[in-house]
């Protein structure tokens, strides 16, 4: 025998389980970038996933960043554990310590230029993309470009909700539709990293593509390519209580071009100033 639920018993259950309301995808971008802007400091074990040719080279670090002056620590678990890189803005002529853990190099003191080919090599961006700053400021130009062009509402989707690491995210999807490959000439004084950075582009993809030795082998006068947008789509995981972008994919036109995720994220510790001091006792320099 089929039984009747009276309508105060239907009422409950409707109540119970609501179904789920979609934010406001502006609000929403802007209130993470918004939030991104308030970052002084940040720890955090990072987990990257980077493509070079067609292999991809995952790496998990340990990294403690500090906005102004810049300074970061970087331990690294794998693919090379142990080794430690730290920069500090205003110190050791604008290089970065190095402890390569290797036995033989213990009694050496290794200072790297960070755009160098040493810490350069099978490396998407340099020490001082870490943190979310550079992040933000890619995600910011995408949305101008939306905006401009018109198309925020086709460029920007979001999804629904998905858990990651345990933590509840919105999950957003930015795709620039138009995006493809331009020609460039190179101005006086430039290399792909001020190209790319006045750009809002990726300096490694542009190396790639134009099959250049390193990021200064351009002269001015030179014909290359460049993408017009930093990526054909964008997949991030916005946490739904810090409003941070924890999981991010950025694809090209060949496919998943690098992946980052953040995990044990504690934004704006007080650091002390042994945590970018090379002489503290906890790390090995």
């Amino acid at each position: 025998m089929i039984r009747i639920l009276p309508i105060s018993a239907l009422t409950a259950f409707v109540t119970a389980t609501p179904a789920w309301v979609q934010p406001n995808k502006r609000k929403l971008a802007e209130d993470m970038l918004a939030k991104m802007a308030t970052i002084q400091t940040m720890k955090y074990r990072l987990f990257k996933k980077e493509r070079f040719g067609t292999k991809y080279r995952e790496s998990e670090l340990e990294i403690k960043y500090r906005k102004n002056p810049f300074a970061c620590y970087i331990y690294f678990y794998s693919p090379d554990p142990g080794i430690e890189v730290l920069y500090v803005e205003g110190q050791n002529n604008g290089k970065a310590y190095v402890n390569p853990n290797k036995k033989l190099l213990s009694l050496v003191d290794f200072d790297f230029d960070p755009y160098g080919k040493t810490m350069r090599k099978e490396e998407h961006h340099t020490l001082f993309e870490n943190g979310l700053e550079y992040t933000r400021s890619l995600l910011k130009h995408a949305m101008e470009v939306a905006d401009r062009e018109g198309k925020f509402e086709e460029y920007y989707t979001l999804e629904g909700e998905v858990n990651f690491n345990g933590r509840p995210c919105y999950k957003v999807i930015l795709e620039y539709k138009p995006f493809r490959w331009i020609p460039y000439t190179v101005k006086e004084g430039e290399d792909l990293v001020k190209i790319a950075r006045r750009l809002f582009l990726n300096e490694y993809m542009i190396l790639e593509r134009n099959k250049l030795p390193f990021y200064n082998s351009v002269k001015p006068g030179q014909k290359i390519e460049i993408p017009n947008m930093f990526a054909k789509k964008v997949v991030l995981y916005i946490d739904k209580i810090n409003l941070l972008p924890i999981f991010q994919q950025v694809y090209d036109d060949q496919g998943l071009f690098e992946e980052y995720h953040y995990k044990n994220l504690i934004i704006n510790p007080s650091f002390t100033s042994k945590d970018f001091d090379k002489n503290n006792p906890e790390y090995h320099f």
